[in-house]
C-alpha cells in the first residue's frame, strides 16, 4: 500500500499519540497528582502528624482537574469532613467506602480502579497489613492501563518496610510544629532520590486528626 494512502476506516478513529507528547513522571520525591498517575504510592506515619492533611492536597489537585476522586477506609475512624470543606474539597464529588480491613480495602480498590472511572484512590489502612504483591500487582496493572493514582495511608515507623515491592513512591510525614508537617522521601523507584517537603497548615484542630 503507497505511504500515502489513507488509513483504512477501522484504523482511521484510531488515536495516535507521538512519544514525545506523553506524559513523563519527574521523580525525584514529587508528590504531585500528576506525578502519582499510573503507580502506587504510600504515605506512612507513625502517630498522627498530617498525613490525612497532606493526603487532601493531592485530593484538591486530582478535583481541579476534574478527576473523580474514592477514599476506601479502611479504618474505624475516618477523616473529619467540614476540615475537608475548609480545604476546598467537594465532598459531593468524593466517593466514600467503608472497608473490613485488609481484604475488603483491597477489593473495593482494585474495583475502582478497574472501573476506569475514578482519578484517584486513596486507600486508608489501619494496623499491620500482610499484601501481596500479587494483589498489590494487579491494582497496579489496571492504575496503569486506566491513569489512575493509588495512595495508601499506613501507619507505621520511617525504617519499616513498604507495603510491597510494587509501590513505587513511599513517604513518611512527621510534625516538626503545630502548623508545619514534614514528609520525608524514603523511596522512589523512579529516581532513586530522597527528599524532604515542607507543608504549613492554618486549619481548625480537627485537620490535624486522622
Amino acid at each position: 500500500m503507497p505511504l500515502d494512502s489513507p488509513a483504512p476506516p477501522s484504523l482511521a478513529t484510531l488515536p495516535v499519540f507521538r512519544a514525545a507528547l506523553l506524559k513523563t513522571t519527574v521523580g525525584g520525591g514529587s508528590w504531585k497528582y500528576d506525578n502519582l498517575v499510573g503507580i502506587l504510592s504510600e504515605i506512612s506515619e507513625e502517630a498522627p502528624s498530617g498525613a490525612v492533611s497532606f493526603a487532601v492536597e493531592i485530593i484538591a489537585e486530582a478535583q481541579a482537574l476534574n478527576e473523580p476522586v474514592a477514599w476506601v477506609a479502611g479504618t474505624e475512624s475516618i477523616f473529619f469532613p467540614p476540615d475537608l470543606l475548609e480545604r476546598g474539597i467537594d465532598l459531593s464529588a468524593l466517593t466514600v467506602v467503608r472497608a473490613g480491613g485488609e481484604t475488603e480495602s483491597l477489593t473495593a480498590a482494585e474495583w475502582l480502579v478497574r472501573s476506569g472511572a475514578i482519578g484517584l484512590v486513596i486507600v486508608d489502612a489501619e494496623g499491620r497489613w500482610n499484601v501481596t504483591d500479587s494483589s498489590l500487582g494487579r491494582i497496579l496493572k489496571v492504575a496503569e492501563r486506566n491513569l489512575c493514582a493509588v495512595v495508601f495511608l499506613t501507619r507505621k515507623r520511617r525504617e519499616d518496610l513498604s507495603l510491597g515491592s510494587r509501590i513505587s513512591l513511599r513517604g513518611c510525614v512527621m510534625r516538626s510544629d503545630p502548623s508545619t508537617v514534614k514528609i520525608y522521601t524514603i523511596k522512589d523507584k523512579r529516581s532513586n532520590l530522597s527528599s524532604q517537603q515542607n507543608r504549613h497548615y492554618h486549619g481548625p484542630s480537627g485537620m490535624y486528626q486522622h
